[in-house]
């Protein structure tokens, strides 16, 4: 793929500056809403357009629109002919602003929906969980306050939710298999891996008890804790509350980490949320892994994707605000 054609929109109406662009990386991370464009763009005194702080930034392939954005930061040197910039989605706004709500009753999704509007952020599509929240924000940034919502909402479903922004507008899905996920193969799309394993934040127990101290029960990953040792969490069960389901939520995030870094052929439809499925036994790369990062880089007509995959299906989770009585 060749580099995106990319539309900066600044005072005077928008222009084609691909042409311009020496380099470009398109990039997001599970940890982050927001997803960033960096950039050199060749310039020589004389030039139009000259990037400016808040001018918009478009990426296309095709018919196909990768990023709307907006530029946050530039730097020049005299020395040299090149600008250097970086553009944020519009997750920038979620990250940027606070607010103050409390909620009862409701559910993640409509939580997300009201933050929303009540900010003027568009909405792409947001996964529908049913389950019903009471929490109470202060002056938090509204992307704590959606991704705590789905996280609480997780610990009720039981699923994994992935949330980013799209050129569209706010996304939240469930995060499973792709229906067409890419298989990534040596000597084919795979240019090279490597795997680190990890017990550091391992989790194999997890004892619950009531309000009072009183222990009520014990989870475990017996496999676990015959290899490794007990590592164990505690988890306190109010009002007769079922945390049996975070419980094991606890057990799952907490197995065995294999992380691992990929350097594959360029594909713009390998974003983090998505799924990939490996065919490379050497380094262990092998079976379905989840996309935790991804970041895309064009130098002139060369485009490759460098992703972190992970072999678990692990949602990055967010505690703000307080329960709401």
């Amino acid at each position: 793929m060749a580099m995106p054609k990319t539309i900066l929109t600044g005072r005077e109406g928008g222009h084609d500056i691909t042409q311009m662009i020496a380099t470009l990386t398109w990039s997001g991370d599970k940890n982050s809403i927001v997803r960033k464009v960096t950039a050199e763009v060749v310039y020589r005194l004389g030039d139009l357009p000259v990037p400016e702080l808040g001018d918009g930034l478009t990426l296309t392939d095709g018919g196909s629109v990768l990023f709307q954005g907006y530029v946050v930061r530039r730097a020049l040197d005299s020395e040299e002919s090149k600008i250097s910039i970086t553009a944020y989605d519009r997750g920038v706004y979620l990250c940027n602003n606070q607010g103050t709500y409390k909620f009862r009753g409701i559910t993640a999704e409509d939580i997300a929906r009201t933050v929303c509007a009540d900010y003027g952020i568009p909405v792409d599509s947001l996964a529908s969980t049913g389950a019903l929240l009471n929490r109470k924000f202060t002056g938090t940034a509204l992307d704590k306050i959606i991704t705590s919502a789905y996280t609480l909402a997780a610990e009720q479903t039981g699923e994994r939710y992935a949330v980013r922004m799209t050129p569209a507008g706010l996304l939240v899905k469930v995060k499973e298999q792709s229906q067409t996920s890419l298989i990534l193969r040596p000597r084919s799309n795979l240019i090279r891996a490597s795997t680190t394993e990890s017990i550091e934040k391992m989790v194999n127990s997890v004892a619950i008890y009531d309000e009072q101290g009183n222990r009520l029960s014990v989870q475990n990953d017996q496999g676990a804790i015959d290899l490794y040792g007990m590592m164990q969490r505690h988890i306190t069960q109010r009002d007769g509350e079922d945390v049996s389901g975070e419980a094991k939520t606890l057990l799952e995030d907490g197995a065995l980490a294999k992380t691992v870094t990929a350097q594959v052929l360029g594909n713009s439809t390998l974003i983090t949320g998505e799924t990939v499925i490996a065919e490379e036994e050497g380094t262990g790369l092998s079976g379905l892994f989840w996309i935790e990062s991804d970041s895309h880089t064009w130098v002139r007509n060369t485009y490759q994707t460098r992703l972190t995959l992970n072999c678990r299906n692990v949602m990055t989770k967010t505690s703000a605000g307080s329960e709401l009585k």
